[in-house]
């Protein structure tokens, strides 16, 4: 399904598809939310996600290893039984068998007056206390988990199905 969300509380997400009456997803039925390409939401476990995953500058990914280690980094190369994290000057890698999971962090989406404004009279933005926030890399960033190893792998990339 695709259109704006227009409500989310903790049992259900509303979405407005064009010219069509709102369609509600319970929690329990949600696989994914995407912004663009980017993925908001995810309960779905899929090491194609972390492949596919376009990381902009002040986004990373968290690692979590078997031994316990957490680390912070940027992809630098994702196979399909490996990434190789940089974090600084250093770069390492990681095979999947010793990751348990990965999170994204990707940088909060934008607010819809924000985004409205950018696209139709950016001149103003100077108005805007997020704009500034977002040019000093302060806008927040949300987890979102891409691979868990302790859920079933999905296998395929999600569509949704026309009713």
């Amino acid at each position: 399904m695709e259109g704006p969300i227009s409500k989310v509380d903790a049992q259900a997400v509303t979405i407005q598809p064009y010219k069509k009456s709102p369609i509600s997803i319970q929690r329990e039925d949600l696989l994914q939310v995407k912004q663009g390409n980017a993925l908001v939401f995810s309960a779905v476990s899929f090491w194609g996600d972390v492949m596919a995953a376009h990381v902009v500058p002040h986004e990373a990914f968290v690692l979590k290893t078997r031994s316990g280690k957490v680390v912070t980094g940027v992809p630098s190369r994702v196979t399909q039984d490996s990434i190789t994290l940089k974090q600084g000057l250093i770069t390492t890698e990681y095979s999947k068998a010793e990751i348990i999971a990965v999170d994204y962090l990707r940088v909060k989406p934008e607010t819809d007056t924000w985004g409205y404004f950018a696209q139709e009279s950016p001149k103003l933005l100077f108005l805007f206390p997020e704009t500034y926030y977002r040019l000093m890399g302060l806008e927040g960033r949300v987890p979102v988990r891409l691979f868990d190893a302790s859920k079933p792998e999905a296998g395929a990339v999600l569509q949704c199905s026309s009713r």
